[in-house]
């Protein structure tokens, strides 16, 4: 799986938006789309903001998937702001478990493996 350089950016109306650069696989971010998986960031605009929600694809723009890029990045630790991924889950079950403790990468990332494993077996 390649990995790319992500900017993000959600609108939050009037109290702000969300803005950040992460590092994700092309693979991730479509799950993320695609799953509709609702994002708890908390309280991050301010008391009272609870900013949650699921990630459009107007949201996530991949700036570079250049390897070189990439490893900078990963070697500076050049990331920056909010990736949707470091937060947890909100409203969401996987495999009847309670996932409000796990990541939003570890959900990906389960669902991803049971999508290959599927695959593996037809």
């Amino acid at each position: 799986m390649k990995k790319g350089i992500y900017r993000f950016n959600a609108d939050c109306g009037r109290m702000g938006n969300l803005k950040g650069v992460f590092i994700a696989t092309n693979e991730q971010v479509k799950e993320l789309i695609k799953s509709k998986i609702e994002v708890y960031f908390g309280e991050v605009l301010g008391k009272h903001s609870e900013i949650c929600g699921s990630i459009e694809k107007k949201q996530v723009i991949l700036l570079s998937d250049d390897s070189e890029a990439v490893n900078l990045v990963e070697k500076y630790e050049l990331t920056s702001g909010f990736n949707p991924f470091d937060y947890t889950a909100i409203n969401f079950q996987f495999d009847n478990d309670d996932s409000d403790d796990i990541t939003i990468r570890e959900i990906i990332d389960k669902r991803l493996l049971k999508k290959k494993q599927k695959q593996v077996q037809k």
